[in-house]
């Protein structure tokens, strides 16, 4: 059995790995905040793709950067876990905040006939 002094001690060190893990996946969260609106802008306004196409591909590099990055600096995942073996899931995971993002952004778009740029900014927080 192990003294309290033991306990608290890995008690220390699971808060310190936890908060850890979280300043790292917020600063990934904020990156790819930046990184997938810079893609939407430059398909939308210099590619010139309709707004679905430009969400759809700026969402899935987006989804590829986040998984790239959180699963080799963030939670650094043991040896027996690969890396072809979580994306599916986690792109699952992604997938409801994808529909609920593109059928905001369509709604914003073709009925209230709001800019698709005003309009994902104004969704964003909706989907985060």
């Amino acid at each position: 059995m192990n003294s309290p002094n033991v306990q608290t001690e890995i008690g220390k060190t699971s808060l310190k790995m936890l908060i850890k893990h979280f300043i790292r996946y917020s600063f990934v969260g904020v990156a790819n905040l930046f990184f997938t609106l810079i893609l939407y802008i430059v398909f939308l306004y210099q590619l010139e793709f309709r707004y679905e196409i430009a969400f759809t591909l700026s969402w899935l590099a987006g989804v590829l950067f986040t998984y790239i990055i959180n699963f080799v600096w963030v939670f650094k995942p043991e040896e027996k876990i690969t890396f072809r073996k979580r994306l599916p899931k986690y792109f699952i995971v992604y997938l409801s905040s994808y529909l609920l993002n593109m059928l905001l952004l369509a709604l914003f778009v073709e009925y209230f006939f709001i800019d698709p740029l005003v309009s994902q900014i104004f969704i964003l927080p909706a989907v985060v």
